[in-house]
């Protein structure tokens, strides 16, 4: 009897200790995901949308406002605009890279953004298939900047979106650009919270994802 008290314990023990490792890590790993560098006069402001949209635009128009950039650009819509001098309205203008068929033209910043046309993307494109959605963004991104001879970018995301931001666009970029990454400071959640579900919802997809893009980039090369 006394034998299957103690073996009841110790798995009392390693069971608390393998959860206890795993919200450390995840603890660990939302922390990682942060990242933030200290904006600066740029060419070109680049979003990349998700759910909590409202909340970058915010961050967008704070950046506008403070003229830290003459252009945005939204590359899921394939939008560009000029910032007019008063930082709060945007102009659209024309984009070079834009293809009949995927080439959609929004006259307003406040509209909606679609993200389910990435396949149509790839195809017109010439992207690989397995490119995941933001490395879609950055690559069309780029390409907008390049056609204007644009070599610095202020990135605006989520906060738990910067990290991966800043990877692929490493890989995109290279040498040669200026690329800083300013997450919404507008989010009513801090991802290192762990209580709520949304919170360990995103880490793990972040990780997920930042996972599968170390994995097709290493077949890449």
């Amino acid at each position: 009897m006394p034998v299957k008290i103690r073996d009841k314990r110790k798995m009392v023990f390693i069971g608390t200790g393998i959860i206890l490792t795993l919200m450390a890590g995840f603890l660990l790993t939302s922390r990682y995901l942060l990242y933030a560098d200290t904006p600066q006069k740029s060419d070109i402001i680049v979003l990349l949308p998700d759910p909590e949209l409202e909340a970058m635009r915010m961050k967008v128009r704070q950046l506008a406002g403070s003229v830290y950039s003459k252009y945005l650009c939204i590359p899921t819509s394939f939008s560009l605009y000029r910032i007019d001098q008063d930082g709060m309205s945007f102009t659209a203008v024309q984009n070079p890279i834009v293809a009949p068929g995927i080439g959609i033209h929004r006259q307003q910043f406040e509209d909606n953004i679609r993200m389910d046309y990435f396949l149509t993307i790839k195809e017109e494109s010439g992207f690989p298939k397995y490119f995941e959605n933001t490395h879609v963004e950055i690559c069309l991104a780029k390409k907008i900047m390049d056609a204007y001879g644009f070599k610095s970018a202020i990135f605006v995301s989520s906060p738990y979106h910067m990290r991966r931001i800043k990877i692929i666009t490493e890989k995109v970029y290279g040498s040669g650009y200026d690329i800083k990454m300013v997450p919404s400071g507008f989010m009513k959640k801090n991802i290192t919270s762990l209580s709520a579900l949304y919170d360990i919802q995103k880490t793990c997809s972040e990780i997920i994802k930042t996972i599968w893009f170390f994995c097709y980039a290493h077949v890449d090369r």
